[in-house]
């Protein structure tokens, strides 16, 4: 940058000229070894170093002598380094180089810098040691500088490398380095005060005026503090040099300027450097100076910096000592009083911490002679008059809490110092004396006493303390005797009367006393009372009036400290009554008498005894006392607070002591008592109820009065209303218990407090917890004294029996209480009844099982989220210990069995599970798994299965008691395994039983009643109804879940359990299949038999044992339907191909047919469920292939047997359950191996499938039969394999398959069948309205297991069927049914309407076309009806119009704004699912008709306005985090991808994942329309839909329509397409013979929304054909609804049509219309021109004539 061109040397080993240019400036300074960074050493010789000096050390010294502060700071850190990688050898020739440059870099004005180098130094010295010695005298100075550097870092270590080189390890030698160096010590900071100035002490270097005399400030101050520190350490032996060296520096002129210095560091380190000096015997030399001294210590008397201040003080004070004659250069009336009486007033500038430990020594030295022509009483009196202005005056900003006390301390030093010279003093002018005493007395004490008693003021308390210090000081004194002048006797009485006086004044004042007075005068009271008569100064020692005296008094001290203060008895103690009388007077009159009251309990508290109360009234009687503040809380007693109450109280109770027994109570009786004050009351309850008073017998008999009973009753029912602790606690005094047992309350009141502490226990759901467990604590804690010597009433002790029983079962852990609560109440009722102080009777166990019922009831009929297993496993823990509690007691073994047997029969029994709602949740779980075409059939053990109907509110209440009971059942009877409960411990031994330990299985049943039994039976069969109704119901409410997994988990450890009760049942059961009473209900609980312990133990083959085991004694027994149930039931958990031909039920024959087949089907599953099948499979299906050609021959010599074109509802149910197992036989053989069938089997299907509608068309009309409806079911799951099976052999090549079997199905059987099955499936749909609600879910069932089978009808059948004249179902008639199913209950019903009404539309859009090109052709229908109401979506319309009016509030509540997304309603899911269903439909009709209707559909959209709401709402609907991160993409799109027909089947579809899936299917088929409703728009609006459509939409079109455009297989002839995917174009080609036309389309970040831009390349006509074009491109591509290629292909066309010389319209300038796709056909009669129809009726509407547009003549 312009610099030298001369290139740099390296390392810049040598110096530049301006360093050269420093250097002999700096030589012409006068040649010293001190420079002190003041100026360069002549360093001409810098260049040579010595030869032993490292290479790195000699750069490193080079760079030191840079002027750049960077380059030194960096040559100082690699010095450091440099230093501690070299050995002390290498470094010794580095060492006399040193100090030099320490000397210039210590003072440097770089902080940084001179960090370094203190650091370099310490460094140095630790390591060199000794080495370092012969540079001392040239290092220490500058050394000692540097520890006051006021760069606080530098200084430290400076000061620590000091102390570490010559104080460390216990050996100081700061004294001796101090007198080795102190001759250059001396000289050099003697150069530093008198020669330098700012600019010769930075002569040489390139600093700023500001920094040089910055660094001349810091250099004085460090050399001044550099002398105190060598006379503090040389001052014992200081040589004559130094002697003279000082004299020098005093006698140099300048020295003595820098004391007036503007800088106040300057000044503090001036006069502390002559503070030192006057302290060091050296007065000669410092005598010659002495008046110049005394004057600038005095002048500047008043000096408020606080750095300087306490220096100068200390000056004062040296003068004074050291010269008697110091006032005899000062004129102390106008020099020096002045500027103290100010700075007295002032507070002492604000720094009183460092003048006034100053004041006293001061005011000693001051003498009636210094004070020359002043008297010194009067200067007494104007320096307290003074110095009291900082204690009673007031100050903004207020002094400081440590300046308030420092100014105390030195006034009453200064006062007591004063009055003790007073008094010691004697002869003459004693009067005179006495009288400045008295003043000193009356103004500086008593007055500044009045004035703060009613000021609130920060002296307040400093002041009274100082003064009762003062008090007691002068009270000691005339103890002892020492008051001889008797001033202090004379100051006390003068003290007492004024105060007496002052006070009385004061607070005998008309209506209320000055808050701040009141406390004040206490305040005074309190600090007077405790007074130490010994108290003095922490500062001061004070002298007493002889050496004798004063040796008595040390000796004595001890005593004296520990004795109170005379006056505290007499004169304080009267003050003390004067002002409790005053605050009694007060209160009385007062409206707020509580701070009177806390007055007198204070001042009480100080006197206590029996003359102080008596002294309180004017009768001097105690019993007055007492009544007099009895009067404070029986008037007006409403306004007194608690406080309040409690020290009047006290005070009362601390009166009656003094009181005879007799007259103590009877005052408590018929006074206290009778006030009518709550709080009052309790405190007067407390105080009885309390040790000792409790154990009087005059309180025993006043605690049963009817007084103290109303009481308690109110106190019982407070502490439910507020849960008060205080309250509490007395409740629980009163059960206090004697050592006779008795409680200190009667019955009736026990009675009183059960009933009112238990209230919270009924209404635990509206009180807060802790209320709750208050109470329940408390019940529980003194149900054991209640129940014991008849404290209560046997009533009310059932009473709470029953409400702790009932809140045990209401509750469980892990509720709001805690569980140490919940224990205790449950132990509670538990030990009253183990204890037989609750014993039940048959009424008292009625109302226990009536609670029972009463909570089953309860949460069966309420809504409950809480985890419900533990509620039923808590009740059930609380009714078994309730069963064995209650009868553990019972010593009668066959009593005890009667009893609980009572007991479980009160508890178990219950209208909500009976022996007839079992049965029926049994078939109704039957017939929903049957029709979900499981495996089992509905059977029923000894009945027909004729209905299933149940009600749905049932079922929650049945599991819930099965679950209760049972659980309680096994709690009864189930032992627990106490092996693993048992302690261990030391390596596994087993810790010996002790004798609390308590068995768990103690209380077992060991018998087991015949109730018992069935009870057990019962539940178990609940239980299997349970888990069929699990596994068929997928959408359970997780209470109803929590339930059924509980009841299954009990009854598997059940059946675990090693009870002798689990093999009687066990032994039931299988009795029960033997005697042929099995259902399938029945056979699930023979499969609960895998977890008993017989077969547990082969883990993994149990259920394959339990198998083999069943199915032997089953067969053998003929109990055939009892094995096949089995054998269905234990099916899924058998392992693959474990069935076989050898089964023994295979080698019978059982007279039922469907036995058989139901066998044959288990054996297909368990055989053929893989795609790997073995050569014995060919057994099975040969067998199974016979069975069914057995059957078929049997079907047509037996008529009926196979219940051909029959009416079902007259069948026997075992009849038709054989046609059912029959046909479910048919389609797993079809399913599984459908090519080993013959013609004769395929004739049974096709003849019989075609019969069996039939059957089904004439038993339609009672499909709620239990065997209709299976038979329907099993009819359309044969449909539906047989139709899979066709579509799979058409997909294939001919085969004579699909000779010999599909065509003739297709031309005889198709047809009929699927019209017959799909009338089924529409008048069943039809009846819905009619169900039953009972039977409302099964009807669902039904419905769930048919609607998949109608994916495989064939709607054109459906849609000729309908289109026929003669058909009962018309086509208007069906759209209204399919649009009404759109809004059924069943989503699956929903999904059927959506694929039916997108199977239909293809017939419904070719209709259309057929109308659209009939239309066209009439001028006058397309000139006079643009708009047309003929199509297929205008059988939408009411239903569209209906479902606006629903979703209006929901668009009225959103309009696009973020502040709205918080406060939106929850949308209703149902009618909005059917509005965007119903939507899905039109957009599927859109995407499925061509260009030319899809006009005509979007113009009926536009015409009615029904996609404004359409889209709206679909914003509405979307998920509120995209809408609130809308703007930007911060979630993912993924709900904005098209949904598969599998996902949108999902019953858990939500339905913002529906909207996002239609709005982008909306923009991606019918993108015109939301491109014009986006233009329409309001701006907010719009910007919203842009941005988030930019964000989350366009992406995912753009991506999707280009790979769509790039994978099209097909070509057009003359065009070509490529695509670019990365910059979103598409470059289209249309090219003839050679010429060619080139566009570029690129789409829009916000593409569909935005328009394309289309670019015209190369075109075949000029530059007005090119832009044409390209217009009419981006015309198709903005207004036609459809995707790119649509476009152009549509501009293909017209281009093609144009080169074929076809004319174009004159309106558009197009060949083929954008919307129609039609070519011109109107022609104008007189030019012959053509047009287009709806150009032309535009161009009539637009210019409101009907004339051709180019001739102008009527058209």
């Amino acid at each position: 940058m312009g610099g030298k061109k001369v290139p740099r040397t390296k390392n810049n080993a040598k110096p530049s000229n301006s360093s050269r240019t420093a250097e002999l400036l700096g030589s012409s300074t006068p040649s010293t070894i001190f420079f002190g960074g003041l100026g360069l050493a002549n360093s001409n010789d810098q260049d040579a170093f010595d030869a032993n000096i490292i290479p790195e050390l000699q750069i490193i010294l080079r760079k030191l002598s840079k002027k750049d502060p960077m380059t030194k700071k960096k040559a100082l850190q690699e010095l450091l380094g440099c230093i501690v990688d070299n050995d002390v050898e290498t470094l010794k020739t580095f060492l006399p180089l040193w100090p030099k440059h320490y000397q210039n870099l210590a003072n440097d004005p770089e902080h940084n810098v001179r960090e370094l180098s203190q650091s370099v130094t310490q460094l140095l010295m630790s390591k060199c040691n000794r080495n370092m010695a012969p540079y001392l005298k040239l290092l220490v100075p500058v050394w000692l500088c540097s520890r006051y550097d006021s760069y606080a870092p530098a200084a430290s270590i400076a000061t620590n490398s000091f102390l570490e080189t010559f104080a460390a390890s216990g050996a100081n030698r700061t004294k001796e380095v101090c007198q080795h160096c102190q001759t250059e010590i001396l000289e050099y900071v003697t150069r530093n005060i008198t020669f330098h100035t700012a600019s010769t002490m930075s002569l040489g270097k390139s600093l700023t005026p500001e920094e040089e005399e910055q660094k001349y400030q810091r250099v004085l101050v460090s050399s001044f503090k550099v002398i105190s520190f060598l006379l503090q350490h040389v001052s014992s032996q200081i040589e004559e040099d130094i002697k003279q060296g000082l004299a020098t520096l005093l006698n140099h002129q300048k020295f003595w300027i820098f004391a007036k210095h503007k800088l106040p560091a300057i000044r503090a380190s001036w006069f502390e450097c002559v503070y030192h000096i006057l302290q060091i015997p050296l007065l000669d030399i410092v005598t010659s100076h002495k008046t110049q001294l005394i004057s600038l210590s005095f002048q500047f008397i008043d000096e408020a910096d606080p750095l300087v201040a306490p220096h100068i003080w200390g000056c004062v004070l040296l003068l004074q000592t050291n010269y008697n004659d110091w006032y005899s250069s000062l004129n102390m009336r106008k020099a020096v009083l002045p500027k103290l009486s100010t700075m007295l007033k002032n507070a002492f500038n604000r720094n009183a911490s460092a003048i006034c430990p100053n004041l006293l020594p001061f005011l000693a030295n001051v003498t009636q002679e210094s004070l020359q022509d002043l008297d010194i009483l009067e200067f007494y009196k104007r320096f307290f008059d003074d110095l009291k202005i900082g204690i009673v005056g007031t100050y903004d900003p207020p002094l400081s809490k440590s300046d308030i006390m420092v100014i105390h301390n030195a006034y009453f030093e200064c006062m007591r110092f004063l009055l003790q010279q007073m008094n010691q003093k004697e002869g003459g002018e004693e009067e005179q004396r006495n009288d400045f005493a008295i003043d000193l007395l009356q103004n500086h004490l008593l007055k500044p006493i009045a004035q703060l008693l009613s000021d609130e003021n920060a002296h307040v308390k400093c002041f009274f303390q100082h003064t009762s210090a003062l008090v007691a000081f002068w009270d000691r004194q005339c103890q002892n005797g020492h008051d001889k002048s008797l001033l202090y006797g004379k100051l006390l009485k003068l003290f007492w009367t004024d105060i007496f006086a002052l006070v009385t004044e004061n607070l005998a004042v008309q209506g209320e006393v000055n808050e701040h007075l009141l406390s004040n005068v206490l305040l005074l009271v309190q600090n007077l009372h405790v007074a130490n008569p010994s108290l003095e100064s922490p500062s001061v020692k004070f002298q007493e009036e002889t050496e004798s005296q004063q040796e008595e008094i040390i000796r004595s001290s001890k005593k004296e400290t520990q004795e109170a203060a005379a006056f505290i008895q007499k004169e304080l103690k009267q003050l003390a009554i004067k002002l409790v009388r005053i605050c009694l007077d007060k209160a009385k009159i007062s409206t707020n008498p509580s701070r009177y009251v806390e007055h007198i309990g204070i001042l009480t508290r100080m006197f206590g005894d029996l003359k102080f109360y008596e002294s309180l009234t004017e009768s001097n009687e105690i019993r007055a006392t007492l009544d007099v503040i009895l009067g404070l809380l029986g008037n007006g007693s409403h306004d007194i607070n608690k406080e309040t109450c409690d020290s009047l109280m006290d005070i009362i109770f601390e009166v009656l002591v003094w009181l005879q027994p007799e007259q103590r109570f009877e005052y408590i009786e018929k006074s206290l008592l009778r006030v009518q004050h709550h709080y009052v009351q309790n405190l007067l309850l407390q105080r009885l109820l309390s040790y000792p008073l409790c154990t009087e017998p005059a309180v025993r008999r006043m605690l049963i009065t009817e007084d103290i009973c109303t009481i308690i009753d109110r106190i019982a029912n407070e502490v439910v209303a507020d849960n008060n602790r205080d309250k509490l606690n007395l409740l629980h005094k009163c059960f206090f218990q004697t050592d006779t047992g008795d409680i200190l309350i009667n019955a009736g009141t026990v009675d009183q407090i059960l009933r009112a502490m238990s209230q919270p226990l009924e209404q635990s759901s509206n009180l807060d917890s802790e209320t709750v467990e208050v109470c329940g604590s408390f019940i529980a804690q003194i149900m054991p004294v209640i129940c014991s010597n008849a404290n209560s009433s046997l009533a009310v002790r059932q009473e709470i029996f029953l409400k702790l029983f009932k809140f045990s079962l209401e509750h469980q852990p892990g509720d709001y209480l805690s569980e140490d609560t919940l224990w205790e109440l449950t132990t509670c009722w538990q030990d009253a009844l183990s204890s037989k102080d609750i014993e039940i009777d048959e009424d008292l166990l009625n109302k226990c099982a009536q609670i029972v019922e009463q909570l089953a009831y309860k949460v069966c009929d309420t809504e409950v989220r809480t985890a419900e297993e533990i509620l039923v496993d808590s009740m059930a823990e609380a009714m078994a210990k309730f069963v064995i509690c209650s009868t553990e007691n019972i010593e009668d073994e066959t009593t005890k069995l009667e009893r609980i047997d009572t007991t479980l029969k009160a508890l178990l029994t219950s209208p909500m599970i009976t022996d007839e709602l079992v049965h029926k949740f049994e078939n109704r779980c039957v017939y929903l798994q049957a029709l979900q075409y499981e495996l089992v059939t509905g059977i029923t053990a000894g009945s027909e299965f004729k209905s299933a109907c149940f009600e749905e509110e049932l079922i929650h209440s049945v599991i819930r008691r099965a679950a209760l009971n049972f659980s309680t059942i096994v709690k009864l009877v189930c032992p627990v395994d106490t092996h693993e409960q048992q302690p261990v411990a030391n390596g596994g031994v087993d810790d010996e039983i002790t004798e609390d330990y308590c068995d768990p299985n103690e209380n077992i049943l060991k018998h087991w009643s015949d109730y018992l039994k069935e009870k057990i039976l019962q539940c178990l069969r609940v239980a299997a109804s349970a888990d069929l109704w699990l596994e068929i119901s997928g959408d359970l409410q997780c209470p109803k879940l929590d339930l059924v997994c509980m009841l299954s988990e009990n009854v598997h450890n059940f059946m675990g359990n090693s009870s002798g009760l689990v093999d009687i049942i066990k032994d039931r059961l299988e009795q029960q299949a033997l005697e042929q009473q099995c259902s399938p209900i029945n056979s699930r609980l023979l499969g609960y038999l895998v977890h008993h312990n017989q077969y547990t133990v082969f883990e993994e083959s149990a259920t394959i044992l339990l198998h083999e085991h069943l199915a032997e004694i089953l067969t053998n027994n003929g109990s055939y339907k009892a094995y096949v149930m089995i054998l269905q039931h234990l099916l899924p958990k058998l392992a693959q191909r474990s069935l076989g031909l050898s089964l023994p039920i295979m080698r019978t024959d059982p007279p039922e047919i469907w036995v058989k087949a139901a066998v044959f089907r288990c054996l297909i599953v368990n055989n053929f469920a893989t795609d790997l099948n073995t050569p014995s499979d060919r057994n099975i299906i040969v067998s199974a292939v016979q069975f069914l050609t057995t059957i078929g021959e049997q079907n047509a010599s037996q008529k009926d047997l196979l219940h051909y074109n029959v009416d079902l509802h007259k069948m026997s149910y075992d009849s038709v359950l054989n046609t059912v197992e029959f046909i479910k036989l048919l389609t797993e053989v079809l399913q599984r191996f459908p090519y080993e069938l013959s013609i004769k089997n395929w004739d049974t299907i096709r003849i019989g499938l075609s019969s069996w509608i039939l059957t089904l068309s004439k038993s339609l009309s009672n499909y709620c039969d239990p065997k209709i409806s299976f038979f329907m079911s099993a009819v359309y799951q044969l449909f539906a394999s047989l139709m899979r099976f066709i579509y799979s052999e058409k997909q294939k090549s001919s085969t004579e398959m699909l000779k010999n079997v599909i065509d003739e199905w297709d031309t005889l059987f198709a047809r009929e069948v699927n019209v017959v099955l799909f009338k089924s499936f529409y008048q069943v749909t039809n009846e819905e309205a009619n169900v039953d609600k009972d039977f409302l879910v099964c009807h669902q069932a039904l419905l769930e297991s048919i609607i998949p089978t109608l994916e495989f009808i064939d709607y054109s059948f459906i849609y000729s069927f309908c289109k026929s004249p003669n058909a009962k179902i018309s086509l208007d008639h069906l759209c209204n049914y399919l649009l009404k199913l759109l809004h059924n209950r069943q989503y699956s019903v929903r999904l059927f309407a959506v694929h039916a009404l997108r199977q239909l539309t293809p017939d419904f859009v070719a209709d259309d076309i057929q109308l659209n090109e009939k239309h066209q052709s009439d001028l006058d229908i397309n000139v006079s009806s643009p708009i047309t109401q003929w199509h297929f979506l205008n059988r939408f319309e009411d239903y569209i119009t209906r479902y606006n009016s629903l979703i209006e509030n929901y668009l009225k509540e959103f309009t696009f704004k973020l502040t709205e997304l918080d406060d939106l309603e929850p949308i209703d899911k149902h009618n909005a699912l059917s509005y965007l269903l119903i939507w899905d439909c039109v957009l599927n009709a859109c995407a499925r008709s061509p260009v030319s209707l899809r006009a005509v559909y979007t113009n009926w959209l536009n015409e009615n306005h029904y996609e404004e709401n359409f889209l709206h709402f679909l914003f509405r609907a979307m998920p509120v985090d995209i809408l609130k991160n809308h703007g930007a993409k911060l979630q993912s799109n993924s709900v904005f991808k098209e949904l598969t027909w599998s996902q949108l089947k999902d019953k858990e579809l939500s339905l913002e994942r529906y909207a996002c899936h239609l709005y982008t299917e909306v923009l991606r088929k019918l993108p015109a329309v939301v491109r014009k409703w986006w233009n329409t728009s309001q701006s907010r609006q719009k910007n919203f839909v842009d941005n988030l459509t930019t964000n989350y939409v366009s992406t995912l079109i753009c991506s999707e329509e280009l790979k769509a455009i790039a994978n099209r297989k097909e070509k057009h002839e003359n065009m070509q397409v490529t695509v670019h995917i990365s910059t979103r174009e598409v470059l289209a080609v249309y090219a003839i013979d050679e010429a060619r036309m080139e566009l570029v389309i690129s789409l829009a970040s916000n593409y569909p929304l935005g328009a394309v831009k289309v670019e015209s390349g190369k075109q075949i006509g000029g530059r007005a054909s090119s832009r044409n074009v390209g217009m009419q491109l981006t015309l198709l591509l903005t207004h036609q609804n459809g995707t790119i290629y649509d476009g152009l292909t549509m501009w293909k066309n017209n281009l093609d049509k144009k080169f074929e010389g076809v004319e174009e319209c004159y309106v558009c300038y197009t060949v083929i219309h954008q919307d129609t796709c039609q070519l011109p056909k109107l022609t104008c009669k007189t030019c012959k021109k053509k047009f287009h129809g709806p150009c032309l009726y535009k161009w009539f509407t637009t210019s409101s004539k009907s004339t051709c547009p180019i001739c102008r003549n009527v058209f």
